[in-house]
């Protein structure tokens, strides 16, 4: 009778022991899955219904979806604190958003309009372009403290951030580039440019500095050394969004008005590969897998294969995406 019962009792013990271990198990993959999970997103601003689209990179499927302010069009990752920032064109406003729980955090108010934004390359500032007063808004990025308000071209728009101290607007209504001192905050210089330049994007060694001109349908290829435009690149018609292979060799350039990406071999310094891609393409990213492209018109994030350029997945946005500036969360 003795020995049933400890048989018993050990059988007991072992269906617990096993329910524990499969429980802790069970917590360890969630944790890391979650941790996964906020360290491989994509985000997507939708215009259309004021709306940003959350995207795990583990899945390509829309996790989240959080409600921001009017019109979002501009967007900025910043990898170092955790945070996405989101600007909002009809609402004079930027959100604020915590990848790791991806809830709002601060809302910042703004006088004009914000279109460009950008996180400096230590983490330290958060740059705003303001389209109806021709400003340049310099933000601390721990309390978002408006720190300085910096006058350059009309209708700045695309904002790129330099390892080299220097920031980077583009300034459609002037053909030109503002270049700005992150230690003074004041306009060191101004480069001319092809006509509408809108989106900007540094190259991997930084050296060059791409702007798509959406009237002349070009590219300017800036050289920062001798801080001029060294070139112009002819690629389809209204380019808007750049970025860059993961060598940092290519360079790719949504096309709007031809449903297309250029592919620009920047020691060449011109396109060797023309994509069709969904239509009224705008924001672009990648890393070293994939391309990713925001459709403005078929509302989805088309990911295409780096080697191939094959399109592999699709994801449903939100209404008119746009994603103007870089959207991968990834580490």
């Amino acid at each position: 009778m003795s020995e049933l019962k400890s048989k018993s009792y050990t059988r007991f013990n072992l269906r617990y022991l096993c329910s524990y271990v499969f429980l802790f198990i069970s917590f360890l993959t969630s944790s890391v899955y979650c941790n996964t999970l906020e360290k491989n997103l994509a985000f997507a601003t939708n215009q259309g219904d004021n709306s940003l689209s959350v995207i795990s990179l583990v899945d390509f499927k829309v996790i989240k979806t959080i409600k921001v302010g009017k019109a979002p069009a501009g967007i900025a990752i910043d990898k170092i604190n955790g945070y996405v920032f989101v600007a909002n064109a009809e609402d004079k406003s930027i959100s604020v958003i915590k990848t790791n729980d991806l809830k709002i955090v601060k809302t910042i108010k703004i006088t004009g309009s914000a279109v460009g934004i950008e996180v400096s390359h230590n983490g330290s500032y958060v740059y705003v372009a303001d389209w109806f007063n021709d400003l340049l808004l310099v933000y601390r990025n721990i309390d978002f403290k408006l720190l300085k308000k910096i006058s350059i071209g009309r209708s700045p728009a695309g904002v790129v951030s330099g390892k080299n101290g220097l920031v980077y607007v583009a300034n459609r209504d002037d053909n030109s580039v503002s270049v700005i001192s992150e230690k003074s905050f004041e306009v060191l210089d101004t480069i001319s440019v092809g006509t509408h330049p809108f989106g900007l994007g540094l190259n991997n060694g930084e050296d060059k500095l791409l702007v798509t001109n959406v009237k002349s349908h070009d590219v300017s290829i800036i050289n920062l050394d001798k801080k001029n435009e060294s070139t112009r690149v002819k690629v389809g018609k209204r380019p808007y969004c750049i970025s860059f292979s993961h060598s940092g060799l290519l360079a790719y350039v949504t096309n709007q008005y031809e449903d297309t990406v250029s592919v620009i071999n920047l020691k060449k310094n011109k396109v060797i590969k023309t994509i069709p891609v969904g239509s009224f393409p705008e924001g672009i990213d990648s890393n070293k897998d994939f391309i990713f492209v925001t459709n403005w018109m078929d509302e989805e994030l088309m990911v295409l294969d780096e080697k191939t350029y094959n399109v592999v997945h699709s994801v449903e946005l939100g209404s008119n995406p746009r994603n103007f500036g870089s959207f991968l969360f990834t580490k």
